[in-house]
């Protein structure tokens, strides 16, 4: 992945979790390594979420 790539996913990845910062339970952008690349895991509202490959993928997170 390049850097400029790089940068453009985590400007992604901060973008989205600004929008939710206001939440006061809302968990940290976790990064970790995986198979060599980079990859981001963060809540978003109901929904938890992965940016890897420079795609997000949310699942809904069903609290009771």
């Amino acid at each position: 992945m390049t850097a400029a790539k790089f940068l453009k996913s985590l400007l992604i990845t901060a973008l989205l979790a600004s929008v939710n910062s206001h939440a006061a339970e809302q968990e940290p952008i976790v990064i970790a390594m995986e198979e060599g690349k980079m990859i981001a895991y963060f809540n978003l509202g109901k929904s938890r979420c992965v940016l890897k490959n420079d795609q997000i993928r949310c699942m809904t997170i069903n609290i009771k």
